[in-house]
């Protein structure tokens, strides 16, 4: 299909066992894009960072890209290091920590605007592509972020 593509620089996956069985696995992925396809774009500020979603059928052998956000976000949203993709249960929502998004800075290259570290906490609705809920966390650095439920904590 034209809407698949892999994961770089993979950061984390998450089983969804909410939506897998035993032969069907849907992961959530943090997909941090550096070296995409196996190479470096030709221009750094066309590097970006995604949110996906893959079905794995485990008998057909098959993987199916059925959800992603960020590459239509383009270079803001780059994160070359860490981030978090996670399926909410509670929400039916997927929560998507670009953690070190402007880490490069100028550095970056010549067309990319100089500003600081600016994380981005987005949470989008399941299968929407536009969040819910987007943060922008200025002129810090950002490393990780996890999403808990407070309740829980309490309880167990």
């Amino acid at each position: 299909e034209g809407n698949f593509d892999w994961t770089w620089t993979q950061y984390t996956a998450y089983r969804i066992d909410e939506m897998s069985d035993a032969d069907t696995l849907i992961l959530s992925v943090f997909d941090n894009g550096d070296g995409r396809g196996l190479e470096q774009p030709a221009l750094a500020e066309e590097k970006y960072t995604r949110g996906v979603i893959y079905k794995i059928d485990q008998k057909k052998m098959t993987v199916q890209q059925l959800w992603e956000v960020g590459k239509d976000l383009g270079h803001e949203y780059f994160s070359p290091v860490t981030g978090i993709t996670k399926y909410m249960a509670d929400k039916n929502s997927v929560v998507v920590f670009y953690s070190t998004a402007g880490l490069l800075g100028p550095s970056a290259g010549p067309n990319v605007k100089e500003e600081p570290a600016h994380p981005y906490l987005t949470e989008y609705r399941w299968g929407e592509t536009k969040p819910a809920v987007e943060l922008k966390i200025n002129s810090v650095m950002g490393y990780q972020a996890f999403p808990i439920s407070v309740e829980q904590a309490f309880t167990h």
